[in-house]
């Protein structure tokens, strides 16, 4: 095996790292530079004493393995600090091995921030992380997910693709295929037909092309000392919401209470295709601080709407608390069990000990830079 060294990413690595992560892990190149861009170039939290990520160089300098480290703007013990979030780690198959833990390590042996992310690994990596003192927290909330369908046709092919369901169901579902389709489109002007319902009349939701300063506002409003969770001030929404990267994909919906003109929470969904182009539209983030059933209810109209305008075959829903799921299971009746492997690990161990023994909460967030823009 050839001999290898680590270090640090730099910018005059982006365009071979565009290379190697297309040949890994798919997508263009020009999506991984639009993904480096938002991710380090455009980031409002970018410091230089914080590393983009590393790579693993061969004896000809040639770059064979990489993970990326992102910085976000999180609220910790109940102030302003930085998290960073690991993403897209890669290694070619003839260094894998002992090379893949050196980025690990790397990564988790960080010291000038105070909470690490592990929100993309997979089952092996997520064994070594927890080894290294990471924890894992449900995502979705209860690992539940549910369904709004508007094409069973392309549901089930999309089911059969990405084995959705149980392998003893994928050969029925794949001779069900060609009836479901034929009378997939009566189902889907009955479900448009059946879901319209109007929500309270005082509140109104909108299509949002920007975060104002109602965004902030909502958060600084119902901040709480105890919880750990991303800032939503309008710096960190636009880089989340609005960056290059997402801009084509992603839909941020608002709801405002027309009684005092208050923005009052929002979802945020992507509209993404499968390999095969069936169009799904899935919630990536939900703000609903003060809980309001109506406010729910309207959110989930709007989006419904939406998904119709779009003519998406599926449309996605998780909840943030009880009360929301409670809402979505009375709403919706297809869902099922997922879980996201969502790891974190606190660097100084007075927030861990915080955490563990003093009520303090940790609120994981689905909209995190890599899994949002993965």
């Amino acid at each position: 095996m050839p001999s290898t060294k680590i270090r640090q990413v730099k910018e005059r690595d982006f365009s071979e790292l565009a290379v190697l992560l297309k040949e890994g892990l798919g997508f263009s190149t020009e999506v991984w530079r639009r993904r480096f861009d938002m991710w380090w170039i455009n980031n409002p939290v970018m410091d230089p004493a914080i590393s983009y990520g590393w790579v693993i160089e061969e004896d000809e300098s040639e770059i064979v393995g990489f993970l990326g480290n992102i910085p976000v703007k999180y609220q910790i013990k109940g102030k302003d600090d930085i998290a960073v979030a690991a993403t897209s780690l890669y290694v070619r198959p003839s260094v894998r091995g002992v090379t893949s833990i050196r980025l690990t390590l790397a990564f988790d042996r960080q010291e000038n921030v105070r909470l690490l992310l592990h929100t993309t690994p997979n089952k092996v990596a997520a064994k070594i992380y927890s080894k290294f003192g990471s924890s894992e927290t449900d995502v979705p909330f209860k690992n539940m997910e549910y369904w709004h369908i508007r094409d069973y046709g392309k549901i089930s092919d999309l089911y059969v693709q990405t084995n959705l369901m149980s392998h003893r169901l994928l050969p029925l579902i794949e001779a069900s295929l060609v009836p479901i389709k034929l009378i997939s489109p009566f189902f889907r002007w009955f479900t448009d037909k059946m879901n319209s319902k109007l929500p309270p009349d005082y509140y109104k939701c909108s299509i949002a092309a920007d975060c104002d300063d109602s965004f902030t506002e909502l958060w600084e409003n119902n901040r709480k000392e105890n919880v750990t969770t991303i800032c939503r001030d309008v710096e960190t929404l636009r880089w989340l919401y609005f960056s290059e990267a997402v801009a084509d994909k992603r839909y941020l919906v608002k709801c405002v209470d027309t009684r005092n003109g208050e923005l009052v929470g929002y979802f945020v969904f992507d509209i993404v295709f499968s390999e095969k182009d069936i169009k799904t539209m899935q919630l990536k983030d939900a703000y609903v601080p003060q809980f309001d059933k109506g406010i729910i209810l309207s959110l989930i109209e709007f989006s419904l709407d939406l998904a119709k305008k779009h003519d998406v075959a599926g449309l996605l829903f998780w909840s943030i608390d009880q009360k929301m799921d409670d809402v979505l299971n009375k709403r919706f009746r297809i869902k099922r069990k997922h879980k996201k492997i969502y790891m974190y690990n606190f660097v100084k161990e007075d927030d861990n000990m915080c955490q563990e023994g003093h009520g303090d909460v940790f609120i994981p967030s689905s909209i995190d830079p890599d899994r949002g823009v993965l």
